[in-house]
């Protein structure tokens, strides 16, 4: 886990995080993308769900904003998490 000043700014893949943990991570780094396939949104309040990183990329990511390919000037990090049971 890497933390500056005891914010938490990186996620290490192989590694579980509370909701808490991912909402914190989308607020001090906004370079960061977190990607799920079995949860809509992280709720802020819930202080029950663990989430796993399976994966953790920098990619260019290139997308349609509003009609118009939005062509990308830096590399984002992405997360992929899984919720855990």
């Amino acid at each position: 886990m890497g933390y500056m000043e005891n914010e938490l700014i990186d996620l290490e893949k192989g590694t579980i995080y509370t909701t808490r943990d991912l909402a914190e991570i989308m607020n001090n780094n906004t370079n960061a993308l977190v990607l799920s396939e079995d949860t809509s949104s992280f709720q802020e309040g819930d202080m029950t769900s663990r989430y796993l990183v399976t994966k953790k990329l920098e990619s260019f990511i290139h997308r349609n904003d509003g009609g118009s390919y939005t062509i990308p000037n830096s590399k984002q990090l992405i997360y992929i998490v899984k919720k855990c049971n």
